[in-house]
């Protein structure tokens, strides 16, 4: 018999704040005779409530997300997007040095909590015609150099050990057979990958607000079914369902200018 569920979705937003100075003459498609400009990176967390009338094949009814810690490495800026090939190996790969003034390395481990946006980098973008974007979701190791976003906004040093291995990691709560349970769901994916959007940055702009969106919701739903899944099934069948649906997930973003400085790309 079909069930009704509920469960809690977020939007895992990364909300871009660049203060634009101009680029190199080789650097600028757009104008020349300007230095690289500097960029603040944030990140925004909303969350919003969904319904399915599809059965299910668990004992979850209902799922909320609380916190989210990902860990970015090479957010970098494309001029053609299209042609851009990512890698799916999901082995570690080295910089290339020569693109290195579109690339923020990182990595950056962004803490996301709530709906307020939070800043975790500051670095430097040539202005130039961007229409995508290829950025890295990186398993972080102990003992790793990062750039924390708690640290980054005077929130103390924090210790990241607990994630030490991870690139992903959820806390929320799942609902089953009636009662709350508290959930602690890591990750170990390392994949790049590439989304669309108007990223144009104009060496005559003095400030420009760019922002990314990832569904974070789809990140418990069967990918082929749309049915919930239960992040403290420990089997290995149960935990590649999962992060297919998180691979799937960042596949599916956008991003794009953010005039009114909501968090959400421009539509």
């Amino acid at each position: 018999m079909k069930q009704q569920k509920l469960f809690s979705m977020a939007i895992f937003m990364i909300v871009m704040t660049i203060a634009i100075g101009g680029c190199k003459k080789t650097d600028d498609p757009v104008s020349a005779g300007t230095s690289n400009p500097a960029i603040n990176l944030s990140v925004g967390f909303s969350k919003v409530s969904s319904t399915t009338s599809l059965g299910k094949i668990t004992a979850v009814d209902s799922l909320r997300i609380d916190s989210i810690v990902v860990v970015l490495q090479r957010i970098k800026f494309e001029s053609h997007i299209d042609t851009v090939k990512v890698d799916t190996s999901g082995k570690e790969s080295p910089d290339d040095d020569r693109e290195s003034n579109i690339t923020f390395k990182g990595p950056f481990i962004i803490h996301v909590r709530d709906s307020n946006a939070v800043n975790f980098a500051d670095q430097t973008l040539p202005a130039g015609t961007y229409d995508g974007i290829k950025f890295k979701i990186h398993r972080i190791q102990k003992g790793e150099h990062y750039e924390d976003s708690d640290e980054h906004n005077r929130k103390g040093t924090p210790n990241n050990d607990s994630i030490a291995g991870y690139s992903v990691a959820v806390w929320g709560s799942i609902k089953k057979n009636g009662n709350w349970v508290q959930f602690a769901f890591k990750s170990n994916i390392e994949l790049e990958f590439k989304i669309k959007g108007n990223f144009t940055v104009a060496a005559s702009t003095n400030t420009l607000n760019l922002a990314l969106r990832f569904n974070t919701g789809d990140w418990f739903t069967h990918v082929k079914t749309n049915l919930l899944l239960d992040p403290t099934d420990q089997s290995k069948t149960n935990q590649e369902l999962i992060n297919e649906a998180i691979k799937k997930s960042f596949g599916k973003g956008r991003g794009g200018h953010d005039s009114n400085k909501d968090g959400h790309p421009d539509d």
